[in-house]
């Protein structure tokens, strides 16, 4: 395994962790709502793979671009990604 890929593998429990915590404040759901909540997302696929850049973005950047496809059922990428 690559330098890269121990980092990331590394940083997006992380990351989940974090998005979990916005899903949870944010919606008033529980730990298991949440997790299916993110789980059955795009985002969730396409964090999942490292070549996507988006564990780049903040926890902040991210729940917005899930709560957007939770809304729109759309994945929208920023320009910057």
């Amino acid at each position: 395994m690559s330098t890269e890929s121990i980092k990331y593998s590394s940083l997006i429990p992380y990351k989940i962790s974090q998005i979990l915590s916005l899903i949870i404040e944010n919606n008033q759901s529980n730990f298991i709502s949440a997790l299916s909540y993110l789980y059955t997302s795009k985002l969730y696929d396409y964090l999942s793979d490292e070549t996507t850049k988006l564990w780049h973005l903040s926890a902040e950047k991210l729940f917005d671009m899930l709560e957007e496809e939770k809304k729109h059922g759309k994945l929208q990428f920023p320009d910057f990604v």
